[in-house]
């Protein structure tokens, strides 16, 4: 086999396993995004039910209502409930977890991107840049094999965040202006 087609048989292999990755990345930041969504939403209406059952019960000392009481019970009953939610699925650790493998993946896709870069230069041999691959490989499926499991929704969000939005693309011009003006690609 020809060195050249070693050099692409490695590329296309890298390019598989960087673009598994990015969407990885992706799918384990849109499911942070999702907890964290629900998370908040689930602290307000808390929140919210604590309020108006101290409210409902400081309006008793007023008043003997009995539709104050069943309001103020039911509230009480929400508010132990999502209480309850936070204790057992530890939402919070589940999104710090989440984010940690995205950033795990992060620092991989920008090791494969170095490689891509290294193989299209020609800067080491084959051998040496896929044994180079290999190590990246191993910690990948580590980072895989302790990530936490996402959701189908998860997926539909990183699948539009990818492919309608364009999340991971950048023109020319939007990476010039973030550039200093030797940087820049309209000055070569």
């Amino acid at each position: 086999m020809s060195g050249l087609d070693e050099y692409l048989i490695l590329e296309d292999n890298v390019r598989h396993s960087y673009m598994g990755v990015v969407w990885s990345h992706k799918i384990q930041e849109k499911q942070a995004d999702i907890l964290a969504t629900k998370y908040r939403i689930l602290e307000i209406v808390r929140v919210v039910c604590t309020s108006l059952t101290s409210a409902g019960l400081v309006s008793l000392i007023f008043t003997d209502g009995l539709l104050v009481k069943i309001f103020a019970t039911i509230l009480s009953c929400i508010s132990t409930i999502i209480s309850i939610l936070f204790q057992s699925f530890n939402t919070q650790t589940s999104i710090i977890s989440h984010k940690k493998s995205g950033n795990d993946l992060l620092a991989i896709r920008e090791r494969l991107r170095i490689l891509l870069l290294k193989i299209k230069q020609r800067s080491r041999s084959a051998t040496e840049l896929t044994e180079t691959y290999e190590q990246i490989i191993k910690e990948l499926s580590k980072i895989y094999s302790e990530a936490p499991q996402t959701t189908d929704k998860a997926v539909k969000k990183a699948s539009i965040s990818l492919n309608i939005k364009r999340d991971n693309e950048f023109s020319d011009a939007e990476i010039d202006a973030n550039l200093p003006k030797s940087l820049k690609r309209s000055q070569l």
